[in-house]
């Protein structure tokens, strides 16, 4: 079989010639930027929260003005004062002072709560 010879480049019409290859492009190293653009730092714009993989900021929401809890120190002379009152109207009889002071709580707060 015979071998097909390639055309020399000097005998090609100009159409057909290959075109020469672009320059390869000079990029810039941080060393040769001028001071001023090396301070200039591009900020991405605002992230969202998809792009920071971080839920929104909540709203704080304003809490209901709820009664304060019933302090037990705060009216514990008032509630032993009671607990003896109870356990005076039961005839001087032992062994019931845990319900008279649970009883004395409850009396309490009852006369606390608005």
């Amino acid at each position: 079989m015979p071998v097909k010879k390639k055309p020399d480049a000097a005998s090609l019409p100009a159409a057909v010639e290959k075109p020469a290859k672009p320059a390869a492009k000079r990029t810039t190293t941080a060393a040769s930027k001028p001071a001023a653009e090396k301070r200039a730092v591009k900020k991405p714009a605002a992230a969202t929260a998809a792009a920071t993989h971080k839920a929104p900021a909540r709203r704080a929401v304003a809490k209901k003005a709820s009664a304060p809890a019933f302090d037990v120190e705060l009216h514990r002379a008032e509630i032993e004062h009671e607990a003896y009152l109870l356990w005076a109207a039961r005839g001087h009889a032992h062994g019931h002072a845990q319900h008279d002071f649970l009883a004395a709580i409850e009396v309490v707060k009852s006369r606390h709560q608005d």
